[in-house]
């Protein structure tokens, strides 16, 4: 389960992570339809996103069992960001990802990965 534990965060914001990351965490409510629940998720958050685990649950109430199973890996807000920054100079290039986290007005580096 690296996509949990990528930053030292063991939940997974439903409104932004990407389909892996997503399907990893669902994994816990039901393997099976985990793939099934992320496309379910992916498709309501493109319109309105979630304002909590229940809301979650509402919308896709099909599954809210699962959902229960694995709630809490899963979150509607984020604490953790990560920044990328890529620069290119003729043929060369360097990319570096921050993380970060984010309380309130006070943001602190986690860690920092370059190639």
């Amino acid at each position: 389960m690296k996509y949990l534990g990528l930053w030292a965060v063991k939940q997974v914001n439903v409104n932004s992570a990407p389909r892996h990351v997503l399907e990893a965490a669902l994994t816990f409510g039901s393997a099976a339809n985990a793939p099934k629940i992320a496309t379910e998720i992916i498709r309501i958050r493109q319109t309105k996103p979630f304002t909590d685990i229940e809301d979650l649950k509402k919308g896709v109430f099909q599954y809210s069992d699962a959902i229960d199973k694995c709630k809490d890996f899963l979150t509607t807000t984020s604490t953790v960001f990560t920044i990328r920054v890529t620069a290119v100079s003729g043929v060369a290039k360097a990319t570096i990802v921050a993380a970060v986290t984010k309380d309130g007005n006070k943001v602190k580096q986690i860690g920092i990965v370059s190639d």
